[in-house]
Parts: structure tokens; sequence; C-alpha cells
């Protein structure tokens, strides 16, 4: 199957593959990842010591051609790839997509032509991984709704039940760790709650005794890290106050299969717990 990208943004979506009037012809930067080295040497010390390493972030040039109505497709694509104006750049095989979030390096260099237009822009991503845009939604405890449509009035039927799970299982797919998104929902008061990835031991925790209604959502993806509290109300507020201050907020599923569990203080199984990340990330695709 070919490969076909997207470029999307809030306000634009652009489409290129062999079948529309923008063709993407070449792309650098897809599969390569660069990285940045600290060493360290001692007096007559053969060689360094490796002290520190870092994936560097993630630049794209992509080169293509416009075809069709020149004038309204240099547009659309000029209006869609604009300076300082957050995007997504998709790419999709065989089914499945992964994105690169970012902005652009540079807006699109344009080729004066009059029967076609050869185009080229940089895109720039500060995250250098490849995020799947299929998600995982993991459900580790609390009400599990079982009503669903098409009914049958036969026989005994239960409008929901408490699903509760000591340990949960989630398999990250990709090739490096997935950051994911937590949310905890108090059904009746809970004290500390906290959510643990066992084989790593990085955990989640609020400090706060939650009432009901009450609801915290944790996200530690790369450039989104925040703690949201969600009164009773609805009112929401910044809440990294209520968050321990040994939290990982770099918590991370890894590769392969990842062991969750949920503990509380006080009221344990009056929490429920959602928890959605990534089905994976690569290094490159």
């Amino acid at each position: 199957m070919a490969l076909t990208f997207l470029y999307l943004t809030d306000t634009h979506r652009l489409s290129f593959s062999e079948d529309s009037d923008f063709w993407i012809t070449k792309i650098d930067g897809l599969s390569s990842n660069e990285i940045t080295l600290s060493e360290t040497q001692g007096a007559g010390q053969i060689g360094s010591t490796l002290s520190a390493q870092s994936v560097r972030p993630r630049d794209l040039t992509v080169s293509g051609v416009l075809f069709g109505d020149l004038a309204a497709n240099r547009r659309a694509l000029l209006g869609a790839i604009r300076p300082a104006v957050s995007a997504r750049f998709v790419i999709t095989e065989d089914g499945e997509s992964w994105y690169l979030q970012g902005t652009p390096l540079r807006t699109p260099l344009m080729e004066e032509t009059g029967v076609q237009q050869a185009f080229q822009f940089v895109f720039h991503a500060p995250y250098p991984y490849w995020r799947s845009m299929e998600e995982t939604n993991t459900f580790l405890a609390g009400m599990e709704a079982l009503f669903r449509f098409p009914f049958a009035t036969g026989g005994s039927w239960m409008l929901s039940r408490y699903e509760e799970s000591l340990f949960k299982y989630i398999v990250n797919g990709g090739d490096v760790p997935v950051e994911l998104t937590v949310t905890m929902t108090a059904d009746t008061q809970v004290a500390q709650p906290e959510v643990r990835i066992v084989e790593t031991g990085s955990f989640l925790r609020i400090t706060k005794t939650m009432q009901a209604g009450e609801c915290f959502v944790i996200c530690t993806a790369y450039g989104q890290k925040s703690v949201i509290y969600q009164h009773a109300d609805g009112r929401q507020e910044n809440g990294f106050r209520y968050l321990s201050p040994d939290s990982d907020m770099h918590m991370a599923l890894q590769p392969g299969v990842n062991t969750l569990r949920y503990v509380a203080a006080e009221h344990r199984e009056g929490l429920s717990v959602r928890v959605s990340a990534p089905k994976g990330v690569r290094a490159g695709v």
C-alpha cells in the first residue's frame, strides 16, 4: 500500500497522495534520530566515559509538487503551513497512522512554473518520536456500563457493574516508552489515591482526600504535562499543588507488557481509574 501523508492544524487539513493535486516526492528525516552525547575524560584515561545522552528534536525536510489549479492549491498549501501554527504531520501505511507534533521551521519555498510547482518546507518536531494515532483506553476500576443497544428484554441483565482489578496489564507495542494520561474520579470519599507501574516503581499520587464527584486528570506527555483538578460542580483548576512531590511526571509505559495497580490510603473501592496512551511510539518510521 502506498504511503499517504496528512498535514493537520486546527483549521486546515492537507492530504498528500498520488491521487491528489499535492504530491510529496522526497522526505529527509523520517527514520533517523540525532543523539547528543556528553562524555568525560580523566587525566591519563584512555578513551572517555559516557556521562549523559539525549535525543535531539527532529526536522523533516519535505519536498513535493503541486498540480491542477496551481493558484488555488498554492493558496491552500501556504494557508495550512503557516509560521508559528502548531500542526500534526501524519504518515499512514498498511492501515497504521503515526504522527509528529510540531511547527514549521521554514514555510513552503515555491518554484514558479506554469504547468506544475515544486515546493519544499521544513517541519520541526520538538518531541522526536512518532506517536500512534490510535489510543489504548484501559479501565482499572469503577462502574463499567453494560447497557447497550440493541437491547433484549428477555433474561437477566444489569445496567452496570463494579469492575475492580488489583493489577491491569497494558501492552506498549512500540519501541520506545509511551507517556500517558491518568484519570482518577471519586465515586465516594477517597483518601490519597495512587496509580503505580509495578515494573518501574513509577507512581502518581494525589495528596488530598477526594470527595464524591471530584476528578484529577494527570498527563505526562512531553509538551502537555499537566494536572487538572475538577471540582464536583465541574469547575477546573491547576491541580499540581495536590500532586505529591515524589510523583513521577515522566511516568511512561515501557515497550512490552506493563503492570498497573492503584491504591488509596482509605476507601480504594470508591475510586474510578482510567489510563489512556498512544498504542505505540516509534523512534522512526
